[in-house]
């Protein structure tokens, strides 16, 4: 646990929207959340410049944090509490997966914090590489890697080794965010700075190579199966890996966690966009992540000709469909937040008090991952009399019917994850892997 003044991560969200202890966001916080002094001294700092970033143009003494960015987060966070449970019957269709091709917004979310992955690294990473940012990394991967096996099996397996799935969203968001690092660093060694072209061109081309892969290698049965899906049995064995999808989905195997990297890279370069130009420059910023966005949509809109939007596949239209709407979104909430602070004192209270719950589950977003798990399992497992808790809520207490009623039992889940996260902004801190 880390305090507000320490090297803090921002992390992130699950396959239903998952947090990973993604690095450390830097985003700036309201004024009011800082003392007058930090303000003038980020105001006086000067702004990183337009263009490649050069060794000497990563030197800041202090990162700035833009707000915007722990709100995004924060906001698929939330969107993870109310899905996919929540859907019952018809009702809430869109609350759940997509039965095989399409988008619905829980595909959306997890893929969509990856991209936030992304934004965070592209902090990380500010300063020249040094040997702690490597062992950072590492240990990261590893942390997430744990975390996301006792994840599944808390509950389930318990740690029953013949049954135990070693994969999932917390392992995916390690491997992707790591091969994300691992490629910027590359190319940072080659080039001696971050060249956003040519992350933007390893991500779609990587995509393209997953997808041309999907189309050639056969599977049975045809059309609905993920032919990468033997790798994952060779290397993990069949009692390891994903089995709910039962015509072969592979919605988190190893070469799905590692095309998932482009996510991490389109949300890097906007990060680098958000670090370069966000202070000097808020309509630029704007226009140069819209101009991303909307290259991603294109090229996302004539991939689909091609190969449908497909998660449990990750084709390459899914893929950029999504990372170029979550690039919008993220457009949208810092031209709210991060561009309009410092005008008017009542409209920035107004901003700081809708966004301060908000950015709570967004700074702390591994903590909210896990212990959501904890209270469903506990909302089931544990009875009053002869019904559990889950069921007397939803029964007897929560004033309204079905199927509105899972929809008012998520929501007081999300408030007791409030007031756990609150508690802990409040006090400024922080769980940093």
């Amino acid at each position: 646990m880390t305090t507000d003044s320490e090297d803090s991560d921002a992390q992130q969200p699950p396959d239903d929207a998952p947090p990973s202890a993604e690095p450390p966001s830097a985003e700036r916080p309201p004024s009011a959340e800082r003392p007058p002094s930090a303000d003038l001294a980020t105001a006086a700092q000067p702004a990183d410049p337009v263009g490649p970033e050069q060794p000497g143009d990563q030197q800041a003494p202090r990162r700035a944090r833009f707000a915007s960015v722990d709100t995004f987060r924060g906001l698929l966070l939330i969107g993870m509490v109310f899905t996919p449970s929540t859907a019952v019957g018809d009702h809430f269709a869109f609350l759940r997966h997509a039965e095989w091709n399409g988008i619905t917004m829980n595909d959306w979310i997890f893929p969509a914090f990856l991209v936030t992955s992304g934004l965070s690294l592209s902090f990380l990473l500010r300063n020249p590489s040094k040997q702690a940012t490597y062992r950072r990394l590492i240990r990261r991967l590893i942390l997430l890697v744990v975390l996301g096996i006792a994840y599944n099996a808390y509950g389930t397996s318990w740690f029953d080794i013949s049954e135990l799935r070693f994969t999932g969203v917390l392992q995916m968001i390690g491997i992707a965010g790591a091969v994300g690092a691992a490629v910027v660093l590359a190319s940072r060694a080659m080039f001696g700075a971050d060249k956003m072209w040519l992350l933007i061109a390893v991500a779609t081309v990587g995509l393209v190579l997953y997808g041309l892969g999907l189309e050639f290698i056969s599977c049975d049965p045809i059309g609905r199966c993920s032919p990468y899906l033997s790798l994952d049995t060779a290397v993990l064995t069949d009692s390891h890996v994903y089995r709910a999808g039962g015509a072969g989905w592979d919605p988190e195997g190893l070469v799905l966690s590692i095309a998932s990297s482009a996510f991490v890279l389109y949300g890097y370069s906007a990060g680098m966009i958000i670090r370069r130009i966000g202070q000097s420059d808020p309509k630029g910023t704007v226009l140069r992540i819209g101009s991303l966005a909307g290259g991603c949509l294109i090229a996302g809109l004539v991939a689909s000709a091609w190969m449908l939007p497909n998660k449990r596949l990750l084709t390459p239209s899914f893929a950029l469909l999504v990372s170029g709407s979550a690039l919008v979104v993220v457009c949208g909430i810092f031209l709210l937040i991060d561009a309009n602070s410092g005008g008017a004192a009542a409209a920035d209270k107004a901003r700081r008090a809708i966004t301060w719950p908000i950015i709570a589950f967004g700074r702390n977003a591994i903590i909210v991952y896990l212990f959501e798990r904890v209270l469903l399992h506990a909302g089931k497992s544990i009875k009053i009399g002869d019904r559990s808790i889950e069921t007397r809520l939803m029964e007897d207490i929560l004033p309204v019917g079905a199927p509105a009623v899972h929809e008012a039992y998520a929501a007081v889940i999300a408030c007791v994850l409030l007031l756990v996260v609150g508690t802990l902004h409040s006090n400024r801190k922080y769980l940093a892997l």
